[in-house]
C-alpha cells in the first residue's frame, strides 16, 4: 500500500502540476502527502554570487549570502503554507518539510520511507538551459530505489496508461505498479513491448499478459518494431495514451549510477505522465493499493 508520497516544491512553473497530482493520488489510497522545499545551497554559493561579492569586498560576502538564505528560506516557508492549506482544502494528511543542502540529496534522504516520490520534469531553471532538464528529477530517479513519478507541466487526470516491458526485473517492477494502478482506478491497460528487432517480443509480451492475468488484469498487447526511445513517444502519440509505466532501467544497466537512453530520453520527451520504477527490495506496494481505494 502506498502510505508516503514525497512532493518536491520549487516554486517552479511545475510546481502546481506536481501538488495536484500528490493531491490526486493521496486522495486515491488514502496516504499521508509529504512536501518537502530544499534551500539549495548551490544556488545560495553559486559562484556568480561570489564573484559579485569578490567584486565589492570580503565582508559583503557573508551579508550577501547570509541574506539571499534568508530569502530563499522565507519563499520556502510560503510555499510549505500554501502546500498546507491545499491540503486541507483537498482532506489530504500533510506533512511539510523544509530542509537546506543538495536539492536531490535532501530528496533522497526524506525518501527513505516513502513509497513514491513525484517530482516535475522539469525546474527552476528549465527554460535557461536545456541541459538543466529534469535533472534534479534525473538524479532522483539514478539514485532512488523508489518508484519516480515525473509530471508534466499541465495537471490532468490520465484514462489510458500504457505499460512498456522489455522482460527486465524493473520493466517487472513497473508491471506490478501498473496493475494496481488499473485496479484501483478501473482503467483499461495496453501493454507494449518496442525494440530494433523482434526476436523475443512476442515472448516477452506473452510473459507480462501472464503476469498481469495473475494479478487479476486483463490487456492488450502490441509488438512496435523500432528504436525504443523515440518508438514509444511515437507510439504514446499516435494512440492517445497519457501516462507511461516503465523500468527505470534496462536488460543493459552497466554501471549504477548511468541511466539508460530509454530513460533518459523519456525524462524529456514523454508526452504524458511518467512512472519509472526500479526493482523493489521489498513487496511492491502498488499490488495492494486498490484495496485502500474507498
Amino acid at each position: 500500500m502506498i502510505q508516503h508520497i514525497l512532493i518536491g516544491l520549487d516554486g517552479s512553473e511545475y510546481n502546481e502540476s506536481v501538488l495536484q497530482y500528490g493531491l490526486w493520488w493521496a486522495q486515491s489510497f488514502h496516504s499521508t502527502l509529504h512536501g518537502l522545499h530544499v534551500v539549495d545551497l548551490v544556488q545560495v554559493e553559486s559562484p556568480l554570487l561570489h564573484d559579485l561579492a569578490g567584486a565589492i569586498g570580503a565582508a559583503p560576502l557573508y551579508n550577501l549570502t547570509t541574506q539571499m538564505r534568508q530569502n530563499l528560506t522565507l519563499r520556502g516557508e510560503q510555499l510549505l503554507q500554501q502546500f498546507r492549506q491545499a491540503c486541507d482544502s483537498a482532506r489530504v494528511s500533510a506533512e511539510p518539510h523544509l530542509a537546506t543542502g543538495v536539492v536531490p540529496t535532501e530528496i533522497l534522504r526524506l525518501a527513505e520511507n516513502i513509497d513514491l516520490i513525484i517530482l516535475g520534469r522539469g525546474g527552476l531553471h528549465t527554460g535557461l538551459s536545456k541541459s538543466l532538464l529534469g535533472s534534479v528529477t534525473e538524479t532522483v530517479t539514478r539514485r532512488s530505489g523508489k518508484p519516480v513519478l515525473v509530471a508534466p507541466l499541465q495537471y490532468y487526470l490520465p484514462h489510458q496508461p500504457l505499460l512498456a516491458t522489455d522482460g527486465s526485473p524493473s520493466a517487472q517492477a513497473a508491471l506490478q505498479y501498473a496493475a494496481g494502478f488499473v485496479k484501483a482506478l478501473d482503467v483499461p491497460l495496453q501493454v507494449v513491448h518496442c525494440a530494433a528487432e523482434a526476436s523475443r517480443g512476442q515472448e516477452i509480451l506473452q510473459e507480462a499478459q501472464a503476469h498481469l492475468s495473475a494479478l487479476g488484469v486483463s490487456c492488450q498487447t502490441e509488438l512496435c518494431v523500432g528504436h525504443a526511445p523515440e518508438g514509444l513517444v511515437e507510439y504514446m502519440l499516435a494512440h492517445g495514451y497519457d501516462m507511461l509505466f516503465m523500468g527505470a532501467f534496462g536488460h543493459k544497466r552497466i554501471v549504477e549510477w548511468v541511466l539508460g537512453s530509454t530513460t533518459q530520453y523519456l525524462l524529456r520527451a514523454c508526452p504524458g505522465l511518467l512512472m519509472l520504477c526500479h526493482v523493489p527490495s521489498l513487496p511492491t506496494p502498488m499490488v495492494q493499493a486498490q484495496e485502500a481505494v474507498a
